[in-house]
């Protein structure tokens, strides 16, 4: 069976064995055409060569894709079978926020090949984002007044109000919301508006905890949706939870918790983040990933070259925000400095706790790291009530399988993977023997 030739939006791939060449095209085709198809288990001449795949193939693929293309995008996997009986995969995707990135390298398509994007290329592509991004704030974000979270609002101005930074009180969200400059007009939130206070849950946040170094165990996994003062406080949450807090007595025999990063300085940066990420996209995502070693705060906003943060922390260069209007309200409330000193601050506090840090702008985003201390330390980690429903299960039912487990708790057979590879980091439980012949086993 043949289907067709490859194109500058249809890649084909012999076998899995292929997976990252894939993944650049797929990253390559959404660069110069934001769709495409890519198939595995097809020759180059488009013939069906079939492929062995295994019940969690389709799953890998599917978490694979999100660990290592980004930002995120939306995609189908499709198991499907030729005339003559082969199976093989196929890939369909789409995305707007271009560019992107394959295993932190971005590439663009010609014809049938995958070309790196060189440092030019990619500095050329923001400085026409930035002109693109100068009449953004202020346009029509299609949301009404309505649609603001209106206690937010109201607290908002009540921490001007304190800091003396607002002068007016609140009487109603649509005179609020005139004075700051958030609407479009007398209906409309414009978008700096939308996504400073929406209900509308405008920014998605993703959260990951690894159980080592890199990205292959999934302790856990959380996508969050709001606005940006909900987001700064959802990420804070979830930071908090997942480092390690040691307990110090002072002279006085009281005793204090104290984390293993400052969280002056994590708050200082996960502020930086939403205050300068690039918002134009409406799949825009931030992420915050915890590894066994450290802590890694990504925004996709640029970071203004040729300067470093150290240049803005201690040699006195002037702030250069993207988002003029958003920081100009953060600002309002003590959220943020005018003159850039986050960068400053967060450095002095890691510095005074003796913890290393460093930082890359990957060209279309800006990464944050903090390492952790205790780098050998056992990975805390709690188990949730289904993870503990999961064991009771597979004691009583050492056959069952992932596709049995998702219908009993109504939930993706790719929430369940997750679920028993966090149990297998915890050595909660193993698996003896094949995928398809074996059995579980629980170990306590």
């Amino acid at each position: 069976m043949n289907i067709g030739k490859e194109t500058e939006q249809i890649e084909f791939k012999t076998s899995l064995a292929e997976q990252k060449q894939g993944f650049e095209s797929i990253a390559s085709i959404l660069n110069k055409h934001q769709s495409g198809t890519l198939y595995f288990g097809v020759l180059d001449n488009g013939d069906v060569k079939g492929l062995q795949i295994g019940k969690d193939t389709l799953n890998h693929l599917s978490r694979d894709l999100e660990l290592h293309i980004k930002p995120s995008f939306m995609h189908s996997i499709k198991l499907l079978k030729s005339a003559d009986g082969l199976e093989f995969i196929e890939i369909t995707f789409n995305g707007d926020n271009s560019p992107y990135s394959a295993y932190d390298k971005y590439f663009l398509r010609f014809a049938d090949r995958d070309n790196t994007m060189d440092q030019q290329m990619l500095l050329n592509y923001f400085e026409q984002k930035k002109a693109s991004y100068i009449n953004w704030e202020n346009s029509n974000s299609q949301h009404e007044i309505t649609d603001i979270d209106e206690t937010i609002l109201e607290d908002y101005i009540k921490r001007g109000n304190e800091c003396g930074r607002i002068k007016f009180l609140y009487d109603n969200r649509h005179h609020v919301l005139n004075r700051l400059g958030l609407l479009f007009d007398n209906e409309h939130l414009n978008n700096a508006g939308n996504v400073l206070f929406s209900s509308m849950k405008p920014i998605n946040v993703k959260f990951a905890h690894f159980a080592t170094e890199r990205r292959v165990t999934i302790l856990d996994m959380d996508n969050f949706s709001g606005n940006i003062y909900e987001c700064i406080d959802a990420s804070m949450k979830y930071i908090s939870s997942h480092i390690d807090w040691e307990v110090v007595f002072n002279g006085n025999s009281r005793s204090k918790e104290v984390p293993e990063i400052p969280m002056e300085a994590i708050r200082e940066i996960v502020i930086n983040a939403f205050a300068h990420g690039s918002y134009e996209s409406i799949s825009t995502e931030f992420e915050i990933s915890i590894f066994k070693d450290r802590l890694v705060i990504y925004s996709p906003g640029h970071f203004p070259k040729p300067y470093t943060p150290e240049q803005f922390a201690f040699e006195g260069q002037e702030a250069i925000p993207l988002n003029n209007k958003i920081c100009s309200v953060l600002y309002n409330d003590e959220t943020i400095e005018k003159h850039s000193t986050g960068f400053e601050r967060a450095f002095e506090y890691c510095n005074q706790a003796k913890v290393k840090y460093e930082y890359e702008d990957t060209g279309l985003g800006f990464r944050f790291t903090f390492y952790r201390k205790n780098v050998h330390g056992h990975v805390q980690v709690k188990l949730n009530d289904r993870d503990l429903k999961i064991l009771e299960i597979m004691k009583d039912n050492f056959s069952i399988t992932i596709k049995d487990l998702s219908k009993e708790f109504n939930v993706t057979e790719k929430t369940i993977f997750r679920a028993i590879q966090k149990l297998k980091e915890l050595n909660k439980v193993e698996r003896v023997g094949s995928d398809k012949n074996g059995y579980w086993k629980v170990l306590g």
